[in-house]
């Protein structure tokens, strides 16, 4: 029924995060991986024009072997996340060749913004700035080195659209800013933003963290016109301007 006349689909469910997907593998694939092979070969059956498959930046590369990554970067996923990204990555290329299913694959970085559900264990930008804009402790997992590239969640739309209606023959994009944020370097600016002290807590580095990620996104700006506008800075005085009650309810 979800498919009924569509023209286009995006593909962004999962029913796992990074920090949980490890706990049942075999519950990560079968929820993700065999319920988007039944989604596709439905989705063969009916007249979409293209599939957009937003998989994960963060975690298909594992651990990084250039500053910026690529998309020609190897894919060694160091959880069960990324792999079921990648696994899934590989049955569009497949169900493309073998039964002309148009898909274009969508690697983002690490996503934030003010509608972001912060009680998740998902997402330090948002979690962060709840905690801090509430006087709370921030947690961290590792010595604050961690480096990410944080994205908006608008860009990504942006691109999403971009990728919507793209014409030429890449079938694989990261979207990100192409800058890398440290852990430590991004509590320093809810610092500033709040103009307030933040308490830290340090934690045990957990093994599915990589150390850094951050994406090349040249192709991106080449092949689809399109370039992040949003800031780090800039989007952390939007989600502490426009979501301080929202906050405040998901600690």
């Amino acid at each position: 029924m979800a498919l009924q006349h569509a023209e286009f689909v995006f593909h962004l469910a999962s029913t796992t995060l990074p920090s949980t997907s490890d706990a049942d593998v075999t519950y990560d694939l079968e929820s993700n991986v065999l319920a988007t092979v039944h989604t596709l070969a439905s989705i063969v059956s009916k007249c979409i024009r293209r599939l957009v498959f937003v998989s994960s930046g963060g975690t298909v590369y594992g651990m990084a072997q250039q500053k910026l990554i690529t998309e020609t970067h190897p894919t060694d996923p160091i959880c069960s996340y990324g792999i079921h990204k990648l696994v899934i990555e590989k049955y569009l290329k497949l169900f493309r060749l073998t039964k002309g299913l148009d898909s274009v694959i969508v690697r983002p970085s690490n996503i934030y913004g003010e509608s972001q559900d912060c009680s998740r264990p998902l997402g330090a930008v948002a979690h962060f700035t709840a905690r801090a804009a509430n006087a709370l402790p921030i947690e961290v997992w590792g010595d604050g080195t961690t480096t990410r590239d944080y994205v908006h969640v608008d860009d990504v739309v942006s691109a999403l659209t971009k990728v919507m209606f793209y014409d030429g023959a890449e079938r694989v994009f990261n979207i990100g800013t192409g800058r890398g944020v440290s852990l430590s370097l991004l509590i320093d600016m809810l610092r500033t933003s709040l103009s307030k002290s933040v308490t830290v807590e340090y934690r045990t580095r957990r093994c599915f963290d990589v150390p850094e990620n951050v994406l090349d996104i040249s192709k991106a700006k080449r092949e689809l016109s399109w370039t992040p506008e949003i800031t780090l800075e800039s989007g952390l005085q939007r989600m502490l301007r426009r979501a301080g009650a929202r906050l405040s309810t998901c600690i």
